[in-house]
């Protein structure tokens, strides 16, 4: 009796949820949806902070299980976010690490605590986008007030910045052989740049073209101090005295440095060479030279006389030539 009892009881359990739900269909009702399993991960954003965030495994650490994560892309925004809003990002799990495949490079990486349920990253996140939009305003803030300020500044010195380089500009075009070829570069690249707010030059630019062309003005004036002191061609002073000797070593010195494109840089025996090249070209750009002046361009043609036409050598030295 009690065997047929159990017989009917599962028989029951069986068959009556099958007529059960046969009836539901028929009455049109709708099927219960089976459930589905919850998505692996689902407990931090799965994209946030310019990442996509992407879990590697669990790990069981002493405080619990917890899902690690790496976030995969440009760490740039990350890095700030991590700076402005570190307290509640670190709450939450987010901090740097290593992973596989990353070769020991620090990277961004979560430890979600499941136990936190899914607002802690949530709010995490939030408080970063938040924190960066803060940022951006104050950024921008920042280089509207720095505008302003240069737009002002420039109104201010934009004539004298433009003096600045219109002098450098000058210096080239004149004393163009006195500089070297470090030196022009730079001062190509100067005039070469933009102008800056208001269209005046840039600060910076003006005061490097002010230097270089007083540190060209110097070296020039240095060699003319030491021209006029040396006294070690005074075996020319005597022709140097004639006035008519001057203006045409004065102008020897000019053809001499007309040839000496190339600054004695190269050894093609045209121009002055490296021992003249810069006291000529001194010499040569003077309105005209003094007698101890001329001493040093009697000398310094003699050593270069072959590239001088004999009948002017003869105005210059006479016989001797």
């Amino acid at each position: 009796m009690l065997s047929l009892l159990i017989l009917a009881i599962a028989f029951a359990g069986v068959v009556l949820p099958v007529l059960a739900a046969a009836v539901a269909a028929s009455r049109g009702a709708p099927d219960a949806a089976p459930a589905a399993p919850a998505p692996l991960g689902a407990a931090i954003p799965l994209a946030g902070l310019g990442l996509t965030w992407r879990r590697l495994r669990t790990v069981r650490t002493g405080r619990g299980e917890r899902g690690f994560w790496v976030g995969d892309g440009d760490p740039a925004r990350y890095t700030r976010a991590f700076r402005l809003a570190k307290g509640p990002l670190y709450e939450a799990g987010y901090s740097w690490g290593t992973a596989e495949r990353s070769g020991g490079q620090v990277q961004p990486v979560c430890w979600e605590d499941p136990s936190q349920g899914d607002q802690v990253s949530l709010d995490a996140i939030t408080a970063a986008e938040a924190a960066l939009a803060a940022d951006d305003v104050r950024i921008a803030e920042a280089e509207t007030r720095r505008a302003r300020e240069a737009e002002l500044e420039a109104q201010l010195n934009g004539d004298a910045r433009r003096a600045d380089m219109e002098a450098l500009q000058q210096s080239l075009r004149v004393k163009g052989w006195a500089w070297s070829r470090r030196k022009r570069d730079v001062a190509a690249a100067l005039l070469a740049e933009k102008p800056g707010p208001g269209g005046a030059p840039r600060a910076a630019a003006a005061k490097l073209a002010r230097e270089m062309v007083a540190e060209v003005d110097a070296a020039i004036e240095a060699v003319k101090a030491r021209v006029a002191s040396d006294q070690s061609h005074a075996d020319w002073l005597a022709k140097a005295e004639d006035e008519d000797v001057r203006r045409a070593v004065h102008y020897a010195t000019q053809i001499l440095s007309d040839l000496d494109g190339d600054m004695a840089s190269i050894e093609n025996g045209v121009g002055w060479s490296k021992a003249h090249s810069h006291t000529g070209h001194v010499l040569a750009a003077l309105p005209e030279l003094s007698i101890i002046e001329a001493t040093h361009a009697l000398a310094a043609v003699w050593r270069h006389r072959r590239q001088v036409r004999p009948e002017f050598l003869r105005r210059i030295y006479g016989e001797q030539a």
